[in-house]
């Protein structure tokens, strides 16, 4: 009796050799997109081999190609080019001709859905592993294809008009790719408690302290007899809300770490944020900005994305506390919503004094208040990193001092 050896996902294998590299799906579009644009733009002899499961995107394209004179092949599971339905979430595209290839692999199954893991060779020997799986699992002749199309040169249009697409798109778009998962993967486990622990402990003072205030503010007003019921119940409000964002961080202590991501709409995030912080503008002569028109929704973890919104505007109302004068004609704070093609951006601004050493803002340990930690700000960074997004220090002059938190959008 004959022993059926059954196939393996020795594409998904590849992806690890080339240490899971990770991706997002806006970028991965984009790389698709530059690889066979000029192939179509400019037809010529060639074969296009392709599994994409979710064409979203890259439809036309594939329309396209139906059309052209490019051969095209399908990998899809009900396409019946394949001997084994082996490579699950795992899909690619090859593209072959006598003046380029270019081979790029990636697999759905990650963390999260925006992104993925992959792997790409071009103009490499190494295309030959990639075909060689793929053959073994098809009765298309992909052997032919090999020895048929191994471009030797590169100086011509096409291939130079690739390359610089691909480089450029992938430059562009990868922006928003997981800037911290690398870190997370070497981390050992006893320092990750340690960091977390000091984390959480320092946003559970942001929260206290703003029930500290919020507390005074009641006691003074109550004292005066003369307070409205509505500015208790909304200073009570806020205090509830504070006194629950630290119990989820003593939650999160206990817990694996990992993030509760779910899209929220940015404008009721924000709307949030500011009720928690105008406590810091109590009794200050300083103008709370905001601009919060914007009705996307984004992938965050909420209570972390409030706690990072709550440190930057608290930081932000203690710049005016240093000596320096600030600029303009008057104190200001300002929280500003925007949106490009694919990211959320927001911006959090104040004209007090600007930041000493501003390349280390980011770094654990540093502060420049005389009873600072110096771990706001890196939390801050590494909170928004671990929701796929991006904090920086955009500038800080005489004039003013901005920070913007870019996200990607999920939809209105």
């Amino acid at each position: 009796m004959k022993k059926i050896v059954r196939q393996q996902n020795y594409l998904k294998e590849l992806i690890e050799s080339q240490e899971n590299q990770v991706l997002s799906k806006t970028a991965l579009r984009c790389i698709i997109r530059g690889v066979l644009e000029p192939l179509l733009d400019e037809p010529e002899e060639g074969v296009v081999l392709h599994r994409i499961l979710n064409p979203s995107g890259v439809i036309g394209l594939l329309k396209r190609l139906d059309f052209s004179t490019v051969k095209g092949y399908d990998f899809s599971d009900d396409s019946g080019n394949l001997k084994e339905k082996v490579w699950a979430n795992t899909e690619f595209l090859c593209v072959l001709t006598h003046r380029f290839v270019t081979i790029l692999i990636w697999d759905n199954k990650t963390d999260n859905k925006n992104f993925v893991r992959y792997y790409s060779v071009i103009n490499s020997k190494l295309q030959n592993e990639a075909l060689d799986i793929i053959g073994r699992n098809t009765n298309i002749d992909i052997k032919s294809m090999q020895e048929s199309f191994k471009p030797d040169r590169r100086d011509n249009i096409l291939l130079n008009t690739s390359i610089r697409r691909l480089i450029a798109n992938m430059d562009e778009a990868s922006k928003d790719a997981v800037l911290g998962f690398a870190q997370i993967q070497y981390e050992k486990e006893e320092n990750e408690i340690d960091s977390n622990t000091r984390a959480v402990a320092h946003e559970i003072r942001n929260q206290l302290s703003i029930c500290d205030l919020y507390t005074e503010i009641v006691k003074k007003h109550l004292a005066k007899n003369g307070i409205k019921e509505e500015g208790i119940t909304n200073a009570l409000s806020c205090i509830a809300r504070a006194i629950k964002l630290a119990g989820n961080s003593l939650v999160a202590l206990k817990s694996t770490g990992k993030n509760t991501i779910k899209p929220y709409k940015l404008k009721n995030l924000i709307s949030s944020a500011v009720d928690l912080t105008k406590v810091y503008f109590e009794c200050k002569d300083i103008e709370y900005i905001v601009e919060n028109d914007s009705n996307v929704s984004v992938p965050v973890d909420e209570n972390k994305f409030l706690a990072v919104i709550i440190n930057l505007v608290k930081n932000a109302s203690e710049a005016f506390e240093e000596e320096k004068k600030c600029s303009g004609n008057g104190k200001y704070i300002k929280i500003k919503t925007e949106e490009d093609e694919e990211f959320a951006l927001i911006r959090v601004s104040d004209n007090g004094a600007k930041i000493e050493k501003p390349e280390k803002i980011f770094d654990e340990g540093f502060t420049t208040k005389e009873k600072g930690s110096g771990l706001g700000l890196s939390i801050c960074k590494k909170s928004i990193e671990s929701m796929y997004g991006k904090l920086t220090l955009e500038h800080s002059e005489e004039d003013y001092t901005e920070f913007v938190i870019r996200i990607a959008k999920v939809g209105r």
